[in-house]
């Protein structure tokens, strides 16, 4: 039963690796719907009006997605702030499974632990991509500028 479920683990991870976050060929911090999500910048930006963030241009969405996302104000995103803004921004906690019927405590315990573990997985692989495609100066952060010229990669943004 344990094998299965193991079995059942690794296809629902890669699943959700490709369904939530796209090919490998993706950057989801070069996807305008999460970098210019209004919602979720008035959830982190509270002295903004919803007025005042309808009324702003892409590039101002995007300026304060990455102030917002820099939390210990140093004007870069190391990988836990990527992380942090990725995992906000994604729908994998979503899909968690159910809980088998008659699991035990420690059944429980186990199967919680490997859902963490393959959200930590999928989480990080998509931090060392972003930082391995936009971090230029290899500093382990994503400044500013990194940001908007990665940003400007993408046709039509």
């Amino acid at each position: 039963m344990a094998r299965l479920w193991s079995c059942l683990a690794v296809c629902v991870t890669l699943l959700l690796v490709h369904n939530v976050f796209g090919t490998d060929n993706e950057n989801r911090f070069r996807d305008p719907s999460m970098v210019q999500d209004k919602s979720h910048l008035k959830e982190h930006v509270q002295e903004l009006t919803q007025e005042q963030i309808n009324q702003m241009s892409p590039e101002e969405l995007e300026f304060h997605f990455f102030k917002s996302h820099d939390s210990d104000k140093d004007h870069h995103l190391d990988g836990l702030e990527i992380m942090a803004a990725v995992s906000h921004n994604s729908d994998y906690d979503s899909f968690g499974r159910p809980a088998p019927e008659g699991e035990t405590a420690e059944q429980e315990r186990e199967r919680t632990n490997q859902e963490h573990q393959e959200r930590m997985t999928v989480f990080t692989g998509l931090v060392d991509k972003i930082l391995s495609e936009d971090d230029t100066n290899n500093d382990g952060m994503i400044s500013y500028i990194e940001y908007v010229v990665s940003r400007r990669r993408v046709p039509g943004t």
